[in-house]
């Protein structure tokens, strides 16, 4: 066994896709088990932060369990890996006998691609309406709050040792603000708050403030995470993406539309915040950062990798995040395992070292951050 890294987790949102994520971190949790990475942090926005929340609600449960020491962390990787599949049988079954028009179509449909059948044009005109159906993930979450996790907060509240920082971000409406929610402020108000999306879900309440969606100003939220990692000296953040930052042509119809305006929102605040850390990584390797005052941890780069499958997931259309059929959520959970398995040979030797994800490349092309540089004069 070589040396253990200590990584965090940074999970996008992005309705029953999210069970790609699922599939990602069935396949991470081995290399847990196998002593390979300590997972020290995990946050999440929308479907992203459902996840990351079973995920440490599986590590705490692991962790209170009785039975050797030296089994510890198998019995942390096993209870989290069971939440998850608990998650997400639980979305499927909510659906199934809750009547989701979608979960029948996507069962007709060859490629899991249900954009021109009825379904989605009945939620056209249902969007139009100006009164949409809940659909997907959000008409599930009562059910999955009460069954999968009846303990948020109080699980949260107490620490446990080698169990993750939960972080998980909803948008504060009033102030367009990120308010964060960590460990023990996690609550099923929370979940319902960070998936709020206007257009498919009423607006979240807590404390007398309104939120929304967390993934408007944060999908995933990845700098709440950095301080935990100079806590720990730890240098990886390991970003989970489901969102295509790619796809062909213009979307037509207003659900399609709609759609593809979150997708780009999402992705540009998490776009903007990978270039704040590639920036910072910069000044850090040309020795222009000084170290803070005494007693405090120096400052050391923050190595970014990435797990995606943009193309496959772009094939799968828009309608199909409001469908969480079984089969088709086993089908993102293979897709992420396919995906890390196939990430993982460039990320596991980078640990520690260097960022495996391109993000030069990535924000030289999206931000346009060469546009005056490269400019005729």
């Amino acid at each position: 066994m070589g040396k253990m890294h200590k990584v965090a987790l940074a999970l996008q949102g992005g309705g029953v896709h999210g069970a790609f994520t699922w599939g990602v971190l069935d396949a991470l949790l081995d290399e847990a088990a196998e002593g390979n990475i300590d997972i020290v942090g995990v946050s999440g926005s929308s479907s992203g932060a459902l996840t990351a929340t079973a995920l440490a609600y599986g590590f705490h449960e692991g962790a209170a369990l009785p039975g050797p020491a030296t089994a510890r962390t198998r019995r942390m990787v096993e209870a989290a890996r069971g939440k998850m599949r608990e998650l997400w049988e639980t979305v499927a079954r909510t659906a199934f006998w809750g009547g989701n028009p979608f979960v029948a179509a996507i069962g007709m449909a060859a490629d899991w691609n249900i954009d021109d059948m009825p379904s989605a044009r009945w939620a056209d005109v249902s969007l139009s309406s100006g009164h949409p159906t809940e659909t997907g993930l959000n008409a599930t979450l009562t059910t999955v709050l009460r069954e999968v996790l009846p303990q948020i907060p109080a699980i949260f509240a107490l620490p446990q040792a080698g169990t993750p920082m939960l972080v998980v971000a909803a948008t504060d409406v009033a102030e367009c603000r990120r308010q964060l929610f960590i460990d023990g402020a996690v609550s099923p108000d929370v979940i319902k708050a960070t998936n709020a999306q206007p257009t498919h879900f009423q607006t979240a309440t807590i404390g007398g403030r309104a939120y929304w969606d967390g993934g408007y100003m944060g999908n995933p939220p990845l700098t709440p995470l950095i301080e935990g990692l100079r806590e720990n000296e730890a240098h990886d953040l390991l970003v989970v993406t489901m969102n295509p930052l790619r796809r062909d042509g213009a979307p037509h119809g207003p659900r399609e539309i709609l759609d593809r305006l979150n997708e780009v929102t999402f992705n540009s605040s998490l776009i903007h915040e990978v270039n704040a850390i590639e920036t910072i990584n910069r000044l850090i390797d040309a020795g222009m950062v000084k170290d803070p005052p005494a007693r405090q941890r120096p400052y050391h780069r923050i190595n970014l990798h990435r797990v995606h499958a943009d193309e496959e997931i772009a094939k799968l259309g828009i309608y199909s995040k409001d469908a969480p059929a079984w089969d088709f959520l086993v089908h993102l959970r293979d897709l992420g395992r396919q995906a890390f398995k196939a990430a993982w040979p460039q990320i596991k030797p980078a640990l520690g070292k260097s960022s495996s994800w391109d993000t030069t490349a990535m924000c030289d092309s999206i931000l346009a951050r060469k546009a005056i540089t490269t400019r005729e004069r």
